[in-house]
């Protein structure tokens, strides 16, 4: 149920406020993703654009820039942008995207003028994991914040004249105003057997056996209650949950995917939850503002000899806006998510 693909980035960084915000950074476990609020002032989107850039310079290693506004230049930056185009010129791929080392500062000078204004760019550590991330002329824009750079990107908002408190948690980015956008919540139905999927819906189900045994049952159901079997597949899922805990119905998180040049967020509603000693299970539901509609479901059941097994359920539809037309590309990514999902409990069950 999830969207990745091979997308042109310049077209992905049109897709709007979903887009733009990857895995967090591995290099540095306190470092915490954050967004600007979708009222925010210019000032205040620019200073944060670009107080962040500075915060994380250290630890950027490349960044990767589009050449194109969506509106005109601003005269500050035509300068600049000439450069960066001569150097792409000189570049034997061409093109109308750079990819810039910020440590360079000729090369973090054009990133600090055309950030704001671009429809897309990226920064990413030396181990290839996004921290840094403006896309849509400044109007969607992530970072992967240590405390101490969360300090300075506050800062440099206020120095600006903007509202420092418009800099918040992803994880508290308005889920609270969404409403679930699909009408058959619980229609994975994770306590059936056999399920009867509703009407109307592109269905999905598949059961696989995991192994036997205490020490995989004990695996696979922590790993299904506590998002472990997204995390494992290349999710970053917000807010993180604290060692020993469980999701719980009613909670709602971000869940953030990469692949390529295309980055995703995903806001989601856990509908329910099943934890007994022969059955473990999550599902979720997507709520406004997901690449698609629909409901997910993973079920870890253990039968009276001791045999494991997880089933994947989903009921999906095309989602509204923007995504609507990469639906096809939609239904190739859960193929290959469903396949990780798979490996990955078989992993941590063996």
């Amino acid at each position: 149920m999830n969207i990745l693909g091979a997308v042109d980035p310049a077209a992905t960084a049109r897709c709007g406020r979903m887009c733009g915000v990857g895995r967090a950074a591995k290099d540095n476990g306190s470092a915490r993703w954050f967004v600007v609020s979708d009222d925010a002032a210019r000032a205040t989107v620019e200073a944060a654009i670009r107080g962040a850039l500075a915060a994380q310079r250290s630890r950027l290693a490349s960044v990767y820039v589009d050449m194109v506004s969506d509106h005109d230049w601003p005269a500050g930056a035509r300068a600049t942008v000439r450069l960066a185009e001569r150097r792409s010129a000189a570049n034997r791929h061409g093109g109308v995207s750079l990819t810039l080392d910020p440590r360079v500062d000729e090369d973090f000078d054009i990133v600090l003028a055309l950030a704001p204004f671009s429809i897309g760019c990226t920064g990413t550590s030396s181990q290839g994991e996004l921290i840094w991330d403006a896309n849509d002329t400044g109007t969607s824009a992530a970072f992967a914040l240590t405390p101490a750079e969360e300090r300075a990107v506050r800062s440099a908002i206020s120095r600006a004249g903007g509202a420092a408190d418009d800099l918040m948690r992803l994880s508290e980015h308005h889920l609270g105003r969404r409403a679930l956008n699909y009408s058959v919540v619980g229609g994975t139905a994770p306590a059936a057997e056999p399920w009867l999927p509703p009407d109307g819906w592109r269905a999905y189900e598949h059961t696989v056996r995991l192994g036997s045994g205490t020490d995989v049952w004990n695996a696979a159901s922590s790993a299904v209650l506590s998002w472990g079997i997204k995390s494992r597949s290349g999710f970053t899922v917000d807010p993180l949950l604290e060692a020993g805990r469980i999701a719980r119905r009613g909670e709602r998180y971000w869940l953030v995917a990469r692949i390529g040049p295309l980055h995703v967020r995903e806001p989601v509603e856990v509908v329910a939850t099943i934890a007994t000693d022969r059955q473990a299970a999550l599902a979720y539901g997507t709520l406004e503002g997901h690449p698609v509609s629909g409901e997910e479901t993973f079920i870890v059941r253990r039968d009276e000899n001791g045999n494991v097994n997880l089933t994947l359920r989903s009921l999906t539809r095309a989602g509204r806006g923007p995504w609507r037309g990469l639906f096809p590309l939609i239904l190739i990514a859960q193929r290959v998510y469903r396949r990780r999902y798979l490996r990955a409990l078989r992993r941590g069950g063996q």
